[in-house]
C-alpha cells in the first residue's frame, strides 16, 4: 500500500476521534514496512490550528464554513457584529490583505484579528438578511446570513449525542478529501469498543478494544492499539454552541457549529426527530469530510478476522 494511501486512511481515523487524547499514527520505514506510534493530541488554546477566530469560541455566535478545493473559508458572526472570517489555503493561513470581503455587493474594509483571520465591523444578524462574499484570488465563496441569530440547538444536539451514544451498532460511510481527490470508507461500529472499516483503495482494518488487525499483502497483521471507545467515533461530538439553521419537511433539524476537537473545524449535522443523526459534515484545514449514518442497531457483529 502506498504511503499516500496510508496517510489518507489514517487522517480519516484521526478525524473520527479514535482517541482524542492519543492518536494512532503510521510511519513508513525505508524497507516499506510500517510501525505505529502514539501521538498526543493537544487541544489547548495555544494549539488550535493554523488560524485564529475569536468570535467562533463565543456562545452567542453563528459559525459557518465552506471550501473550494483546498481553500477553507469559515466565518463567525455575532448579532450586531463583528463578523470574522478565517481563510486557509491547505495548512497555510492567509494574511488579511489577500482576502477581499463584500457585504451585500459592496466591498468592505477588514482588519487582521490573528492568524488567517479578517474582521469587519458591520452590523449583521440585526433584522436584515445579508450576503457575504469572500474572494481569494479567482475563488469566490458566498455566505447568506439570516436576519437574526438562529436559535440555540443545544437541546437538539444533546439529544442527538445521547441517542447515538446509546446505539448498540450502526454503519456509516465517509468521504474524506484534502481538496483534490477523495478517499471513501465504509465503517461498521459496535458498542462498546469495536470498529471495522474498508476503504475504496482496498485497505481493511478491524479494531476490538486494544487490538487492531490490518489487511496487508494478502494477510491480516495483528498489533496493539491504544484503545477504542465508540462514543469517540462521532467526529462532531464536541461541537460548541450549535445553532438551528434549517428544518426539513420530515421534522429533521439542521445544526451548524464550530469546535476544537478533533481539530478546529466547522460542523453541520442533520438530526432526525428520533435524535439519530443521518448526516454530518466537517470542514477543517485540508480536511473536508462527510458522514452518512444508517443501519441503526442493525449492524452485523464485529469479530476478529480470520
Amino acid at each position: 500500500m502506498s504511503r499516500g494511501a496510508w496517510i489518507g486512511v489514517f487522517l480519516g481515523v484521526i478525524a473520527l476521534g479514535l482517541g482524542l487524547a492519543v492518536l494512532t499514527a503510521l510511519a513508513t520505514r525505508g524497507d516499506g514496512s510500517t510501525t505505529t506510534s502514539a501521538v498526543t493530541a493537544s487541544t489547548s488554546p495555544s494549539a488550535r490550528g493554523p488560524f485564529d477566530l475569536p468570535v467562533a469560541l463565543r456562545s452567542d455566535s453563528l459559525a459557518l464554513g465552506q471550501h473550494r478545493r483546498d481553500l477553507l473559508i469559515g466565518l463567525a458572526a455575532q448579532a450586531g457584529g463583528p463578523l470574522e472570517i478565517a481563510a486557509v489555503r491547505a495548512e497555510d493561513p492567509l494574511p488579511a490583505g489577500d482576502v477581499k470581503i463584500a457585504l451585500d455587493g459592496r466591498d468592505v474594509e477588514s482588519e487582521p484579528c490573528g492568524r488567517g483571520c479578517s474582521r469587519i465591523q458591520a452590523s449583521v444578524l440585526d433584522g436584515r438578511q445579508r450576503v457575504v462574499i469572500v474572494r481569494v484570488g479567482s475563488a469566490s465563496v458566498p455566505f447568506r446570513l439570516p436576519r437574526r441569530l438562529p436559535p440555540s440547538g443545544s437541546r437538539v444536539f444533546s439529544h442527538a449525542r445521547e441517542t447515538m451514544d446509546a446505539l448498540r451498532s450502526y454503519r456509516f460511510t465517509e468521504r474524506l478529501s484534502s481538496g483534490q481527490g477523495a478517499i471513501f470508507t465504509r465503517l461498521d461500529v459496535q458498542a462498546p469498543d469495536r470498529l471495522r472499516l474498508r476503504t475504496n483503495t482496498g485497505f481493511r482494518s478491524v479494531i476490538i478494544g486494544k487490538t487492531r488487525w490490518d489487511f496487508l499483502d494478502g494477510r491480516w497483521e495483528r498489533q496493539s492499539f491504544p484503545g477504542l471507545d465508540v462514543r469517540d467515533v462521532l467526529m462532531w461530538s464536541h461541537v460548541r454552541s450549535p445553532r438551528i439553521v434549517g428544518r426539513k419537511p420530515n421534522g429533521a433539524q439542521e445544526l451548524a457549529g464550530f469546535g476544537l476537537q478533533p481539530v478546529p473545524a466547522w460542523f453541520r449535522l442533520t438530526v432526525e426527530p428520533s435524535g439519530r443523526v443521518s448526516e454530518a459534515q466537517m470542514t477543517a484545514s485540508s480536511h473536508f469530510m462527510r458522514h452518512r449514518y444508517s443501519a441503526f442497531d442493525r449492524g452485523a457483529e464485529i469479530t476478529p478476522p480470520r
